[in-house]
């Protein structure tokens, strides 16, 4: 308690002695410093040798004849130096700035794309050795990066490093349309070797034909990317003057599905349908695009049976000849 109150009285002695002595540039006005760190404060100007008093004055203490000292204090630190018996002071305010600090994780992304690395710390400068100085950066190759952080003059330098995995590609997006008549109707996933896939309809290979309309869906799993699924709707769709065809009815008189013909999608200059049964023989004929095959021949019911029909058809405008055979399954 006795060491403060002589400070303080040193203090007040210091600031009435000021007006009387004369003011010299020994120090800087301010003096930076990182927390945690201490600062030598010297005196360096030609005579010093001849001084015959020398005192400091800082917040914790007083110091006699020396022309430096080292302090962890901030604030205003104050210096008397008397030579040929005329008296200098001067002053310096120390401040300590905040020592940056970061934590970067190492990280690995799947698949293509970027992440950002924030090396936070705001007001600060940068240094990226991606020769970038904002706070944030855009990073899409695999690799170490790191970054010197300068908050006045107090630095903190950080590394992290960036791994790129192949990830699963899916070769469609969220909703896909075919024609009828594609050939191709496949979907598929890019995956990297080792992955596990399963798809909804129990497929475990990359690609499979959508022969349906609807939802389909499929789960990957990789070792480094975990478990990802993705889906997508199929639509199908009659183009360019397709014909649809269905693949059964049921002629039992319950005025539901009671008939069997295609759907027709143009104008045709030439149609004709033909049904065959199981041995090849003629049981429906009509050339006449309003045709339709009740499940009788000759007036008499036929079995129930996989039937086989051909249709064929001249688009209007075209010399060209469609021919479609398929199946048609009749039940009662």
């Amino acid at each position: 308690m006795k060491r403060i109150h002589y400070i303080l009285l040193g203090l007040v002695w210091f600031v009435l002695l000021e007006t009387k002595a004369q003011k010299y540039n020994f120090l800087p006005d301010t003096t930076g410093a990182c927390k945690g760190d201490s600062v030598l404060i010297e005196l360096k100007f030609p005579g010093l040798e001849k001084a015959s008093y020398v005192q400091w004055f800082t917040p914790s203490y007083i110091i006699y004849n020396t022309n430096k000292i080292k302090t962890v204090s901030g604030g205003r630190h104050l210096v008397k130096v008397t030579i040929n018996k005329q008296t200098y002071v001067d002053s310096t305010y120390i401040k300590f700035y905040p020592r940056p600090y970061l934590n970067l994780k190492d990280t690995m992304v799947c698949g293509s794309g970027y992440i950002v690395l924030d090396a936070k710390n705001p007001g600060s400068k940068y240094q990226w050795n991606t020769e970038e100085t904002l706070q944030r950066i855009k990073v899409d190759n695999s690799g170490k990066y790191w970054v010197k952080i300068n908050n006045r003059g107090c630095t903190y330098t950080d590394t992290v490093k960036v791994s790129f995995v192949p990830g699963v590609v899916p070769g469609f997006s969220s909703d896909v349309q075919y024609c009828l008549t594609d050939e191709n109707k496949s979907l598929s996933v890019k995956a990297p070797a080792g992955t596990k896939i399963l798809w909804n309809t129990g497929s475990t290979n990359p690609s499979i034909s959508a022969t349906r309309e609807g939802l389909y869906w499929v789960k990957t799993e990789q070792k480094n990317c975990g478990v990802r699924i993705d889906s997508v709707r199929v639509k199908l769709k009659a183009c360019d003057c397709e014909v649809m065809v269905p693949n059964s009815f049921t002629p039992n008189d319950d005025e539901r599905n009671d008939f069997f013909y295609p759907v027709l999608q143009c104008d045709y200059s030439y149609y004709s349908m033909t049904v065959y049964d199981r041995w090849g023989n003629t049981v429906f004929y009509t050339n006449s695009i309003n045709g339709r095959w009740d499940g009788r021949f000759k007036g008499n019911l036929c079995p129930d049976d996989i039937y086989v029909y051909k249709i064929e058809t001249i688009e209007k405008g075209s010399d060209k000849k469609q021919v479609r055979n398929g199946h048609i399954s009749l039940f009662r």
